[in-house]
Parts: structure tokens; C-alpha cells; sequence
């Protein structure tokens, strides 16, 4: 009995996490605010070789949890044994626990082992599907560029654009839509200029991120290329009504639904203001931030 209630103790911490979070994952289950996202996601490239890689990871983490746990059981057996009564010498039964212990740790490790090279495989063939589409997208872009997770100092820029109209800053943000049957206007942003006017608040924090993530890319491509780009910030709101109160103009920020991409075009009557030199400069200088990590 004391047996038992020591090894409880000892494994209280990962029952208690292991409970938490399946009761906090019941209570998201249960939140009736509805995905915003209504494209069709298709799927990206590698998509099918990062499942695999998923659940190689997955299945390492489960040995390495169970080889910690059958230590963890295995020593408190020995523990057990020399704090309850009289102290005993060590002996044969010892031995075959540790032995034992030890058996199922290789076991698992040999498991892990095994697995490596296909996941070593599996991550190249991953970055040589990735390495492709991306060549054909620059390829059918023309002069248009999409760079994604570019890297600064201490944030990401989500998605930078580059068009003849210009280099767009885009932030993308996910908010939740309210439960289905309220009807349109509870679906719709209202925008000033300064602020998101959500159906049941507001916030501003989106817009001041995206403006210092344009003056920052700005700075940047000035430093990089000694030109001065015109850098605009959007900030992307997937799924929702996009109603503008004010007249934006182009020192605001421009809040979007990505669905609709007439603010990457210029009026036919305006002038460029990048032409394809401007644009693969700036390009260039932005895709080294960009730059996946081998």
C-alpha cells in the first residue's frame, strides 16, 4: 500500500498536467465562435511529407515520455525497498530491475534510432518540394513578388507583397466570428483609420503594429538598397466585412479582407511606382530576411 501511494506521488505532476489540459481542450471544444477563414485552403507544398514528419516526431516523444516514466516507476521500486522496514542489501531482484529498465530504454532507443535516417529523409524531400514551388511561383509571378515570415529583429512581418503599386507590409489576423444566425452585421469591421470596430469591441493594436512594421521594412529596404520604396501597411482580416468609416488614404494603414486584392493593383489611369528593376531590387534585399533556417 505505501508502495502504491509513494509511486502516486511521484506521478501527481503528469497526471495533473495530463488532466488540465484535457479538460481545458473540452472547454475549447465547446466555444461556439465560429473560423473565420471561408477560402478553400489547398494544400501547401510538402504538406503530405510534414504529416509524416509530424508523426515520426510524435511517436519519438511518446518512447522518450514511457522510457521516463519506467525509470521513474523503476526507482521509486527501489526506493520502496529500502525505506519501508529494515534496510536491505542490494540482490538478485534489484539487478533485474535495473537490468530490466535498462533493456526497455534500449528498446526504444534502437525504435528511435531506426527512424532517423526516414525522418532525415523525409525532411529533405520536404525542402526540395518547398524548393520547387517556389521557383514556379517566382516563375508565373512575372513581376509580382509574396515573401512570407520575414524575419527582423525581435517580430515577423507575416507576408511582404511587392507589385508595381508598391511594397505592401501585410499583418495577418485571426478573430473569431460570432455563433452562426446573427445575421450580416455581426460579421462586419467597422475601420476609422485608427481602430477595429469589431460587432463586440474594439482594438487598435493591430493597426500601430502594422505601421511600425512598414516604417521598419521601409528603413530597411532604404539601408539595403540606398532607395527610398513606397511601403505600405495592411493589416488582413480573413473571413470578415471590411467597412471603412473614413476615406484611407495611403500613409494609413489599409485593413483587408485577403479575398479581395484590388489594393495590390493601381487604377489603370495611375502611373507605376515601382517598375521591374524597383521591384526585383527590393525583392533582393527583403528576401534575405526570408530565408528558411536549413
Amino acid at each position: 500500500m505505501m508502495l502504491l501511494m509513494i509511486e502516486l506521488i511521484a506521478l501527481a505532476p503528469l497526471f495533473l498536467v495530463v488532466g488540465y489540459v484535457y479538460l481545458k481542450r473540452r472547454q475549447l471544444d465547446k466555444n461556439d465562435r465560429r473560423d473565420p477563414i471561408t477560402t478553400d485552403l489547398l494544400c501547401l507544398p510538402a504538406d503530405s511529407l510534414q504529416e509524416r514528419i509530424e508523426s515520426l516526431a510524435e511517436k519519438r516523444l511518446d518512447r522518450v515520455v514511457i522510457t521516463i516514466t519506467t525509470g521513474l516507476m523503476c526507482a521509486l521500486i527501489l526506493s520502496y525497498r529500502r525505506v519501508v522496514g529494515e534496510f536491505r542489501p542490494w540482490d538478485f531482484f534489484d539487478g533485474v530491475i535495473v537490468v530490466g529498465a535498462l533493456g526497455f530504454a534500449l528498446f526504444h532507443a534502437r525504435k528511435i534510432a531506426k527512424d532517423m535516417p526516414l525522418h532525415r529523409n523525409l525532411k529533405q524531400a520536404a525542402r526540395a518540394e518547398q524548393a520547387t514551388a517556389q521557383e514556379l511561383a517566382a516563375s508565373l509571378s512575372g513581376d509580382n513578388r509574396i515573401l512570407n515570415d520575414i524575419k527582423a529583429k525581435d517580430f515577423n512581418i507575416d507576408h511582404v507583397v511587392i507589385t508595381p503599386a508598391g511594397v505592401f507590409a501585410v499583418e495577418t489576423k485571426s478573430r473569431l466570428k460570432p455563433p452562426a444566425g446573427q445575421g450580416s452585421a455581426a460579421v462586419k469591421v467597422r475601420y476609422d483609420g485608427r481602430a477595429l470596430e469589431f460587432p463586440t469591441w474594439t482594438e487598435s493594436k493591430p493597426i500601430q503594429q502594422a505601421e511600425r512594421q512598414a516604417r521598419w521594412l521601409a528603413d530597411h529596404l532604404k539601408r539595403s538598397t540606398g532607395e527610398a520604396f513606397p511601403v505600405f501597411a495592411v493589416v488582413a482580416l480573413p473571413g470578415w466585412y471590411i467597412e471603412n468609416t473614413t476615406k484611407i488614404t495611403d500613409d494609413m494603414v489599409r485593413v483587408v479582407n485577403p479575398k479581395n486584392v484590388q489594393w495590390l493593383l493601381l487604377p489603370e489611369k495611375s502611373r507605376s511606382r515601382l517598375n521591374s528593376k524597383d521591384i526585383q531590387q527590393a525583392a533582393y534585399a527583403i528576401e534575405k530576411l526570408a530565408l528558411a533556417e536549413a
